[in-house]
């Protein structure tokens, strides 16, 4: 397919771009890395300040008018380019979204409103993609429900990688609740029974924790339009634009791995000529900037398709997201070859995307799993056309 980003959404990029170049250089992300922080609190806080985290915002927190998943995709490539110690992609493409449209407490929206403002952080613990019972689908949290007294449901319970848990201090938190629909609750990180547990994580832009609950207690006044409302399908959309902003994160990422690779071939010498010079070298670069526009060209077209079934958009998202996945690793290794091996050192910072590009094989999907859906639904079209030729009039 042919697009063109419009002269709004260039405009968009160039701003964020502007600013994360000036508040965020690579020196000074090697510096949060080395710390083992992951997370700046004062490059979030001035990000928060240029209006970024509400560009998905909706009703009266909505600050941009006609700005949709395929905006923030083309936005988000700007932190994939330069990495960002701060939750970017799940904050503007999942949670600000998803809680902005839902009739919310004073408490609720107070929270939210801080946390678009910078002043408070909120992360969410997030499905995996598995397979149940022949189905794969989102699998969300399920922590044990104890009792239920006078509107008050106390819960126990583990829930691993979340990212940023360590530093916030509020997490959007789907389960399973007894009916097998979603609730969501909103749950205050320092409340007691609550213990966060810091984890690895190959990503050093992204932390990620374990949160243990012990017998906590949570009252009406903690859950999303009550105990009882199903968010699922709610949240399984708002899930699909979060994964067309982690292709955008990656798209970006190849693309500055891809830049760096040039430069270097370009000014490394062999035999008294540039490396780029040779035949295969050049081949090989041309083959991983035609793999990066596919994947951009397939994530546009998944995030501008309006009116599909939700099972339509996932296809398309799972697709476009297991193609970038790849590519996005493939670009990353072929990027250290062909500096040499010079491209996993500290002083190259290669290692950042190819780190980056791991941890994205593995965050909520995985290969295998994608594969197999993706090969189910193909078959499953295939057999629903055959039936449709063979029972149509003559």
């Amino acid at each position: 397919m042919e697009y063109r980003f419009s002269e709004q959404q260039q405009m968009l990029k160039h701003a964020l771009h502007s600013l994360l170049k000036k508040e965020m250089p690579i020196e000074k992300f090697s510096e949060a890395a080395e710390k083992k922080t992951g997370f700046s609190k004062e490059a979030w806080k001035k990000l928060a300040e240029n209006g970024w985290l509400g560009v998905l915002a909706k009703g009266e927190l909505q600050t941009l008018e006609d700005v949709g998943p395929l905006d923030l995709m083309y936005l988000t490539e700007s932190f994939g380019e330069r990495p960002f110690p701060g939750p970017y992609s799940l904050a503007a493409g999942f949670i600000v979204p998803f809680l902005s449209r839902l009739n919310l407490t004073d408490t609720q929206r107070n929270l939210l409103i801080q946390f678009i403002s910078g002043e408070k952080l909120i992360t969410a613990a997030l499905p995996k993609f598995e397979k149940s019972k022949n189905i794969i689908e989102f699998n969300w949290p399920e922590i044990d429900i104890l009792k239920e007294e006078s509107g008050r449901i106390q819960f126990t319970g583990k829930i691993e990688h979340i990212q940023f848990i360590q530093h916030a201090d509020a997490v959007l938190l789907p389960f399973i609740n007894k009916s097998k629909g979603i609730s969501v609750a909103l749950l205050n990180t320092k409340l007691n029974g609550v213990k966060v547990i810091s984890e690895n994580s190959v990503d050093l832009s992204k932390p990620q924790g374990t949160l243990e609950l012990d017998g906590i207690w949570l009252d009406k006044n903690d859950f999303i339009e009550g105990a009882d409302w199903d968010a699922q399908e709610l949240l399984n959309k708002q899930l699909a634009d979060y994964l067309i902003c982690l292709n955008g994160e990656m798209i970006g990422g190849a693309d500055e791995v891809l830049k760096k690779t040039i430069n270097y071939v370009k000014e490394r010498k062999q035999f008294g000529v540039p490396v780029g010079s040779f035949q295969a070298v050049k081949h090989l670069i041309a083959d991983l900037h035609v793999g990066i526009e596919k994947a951009r060209s397939y994530s546009v077209y998944a995030a501008s398709q309006t009116g599909n079934t939700p099972s339509e958009t996932l296809l398309n998202v799972i697709t476009s997201r297991h193609f970038t996945t790849d590519m996005y690793k493939k670009v990353c290794e072929n990027a250290i070859q062909l500096h040499g091996g010079m491209g996993f050192t500290w002083e190259e910072s290669i290692h950042y995307w190819y780190k980056a590009s791991m941890y994205q094989l593995s965050h909520i999907t995985q290969p295998a799993m994608m594969t197999e859906f993706i090969l189910q639904n193909l078959l499953f079209k295939s057999e629903y056309s055959k039936e449709l030729q063979y029972n149509s009039p003559e």
